[in-house]
């Protein structure tokens, strides 16, 4: 039974005007659709975020120092081995030196991971 929107078998028909307009058009991007603001980002939100980013990288750079003093090695190799740890486990680096610093983690387990040839 054909309708608004319908051909005479019963089939949505696109091409009209209002079937567009209830579906979207195939023509616009779904990125489209979003609606990003325009207003700049506010001071306290930038702040927030750099010290996020600060902070970030000071565990990092602890969690570093942890491993090259406790397996003997150097910053660099502590580096490498803190991301195999990641890799190999899929978890966020972020995650495993934050486990790390906070202490729910043994430097072990890190060093143990070596790379795999």
């Amino acid at each position: 039974m054909a309708g608004p929107g319908r051909t005479a078998s019963g089939h949505r028909d696109d091409h009209d005007a209002a079937g567009r307009e209830r579906r979207g058009s195939a023509a616009t991007p779904a990125c489209a659709s979003f609606h990003w603001s325009t207003e700049p980002a506010r001071a306290d939100d930038v702040i927030t975020r750099v010290q996020s980013v600060i902070a970030s990288k000071a565990t990092l750079e602890i969690a570093k120092g942890m491993i090259a003093q406790y397996a003997d090695t150097t910053i660099g190799e502590a580096s490498q081995l803190l991301t195999t740890y990641a890799k190999q486990r899929r978890l966020r680096l972020t995650e495993t030196v934050q486990a790390l610093v906070t202490r729910d983690m043994n430097p072990a387990a890190i060093v143990e991971a070596k790379p795999r040839a």
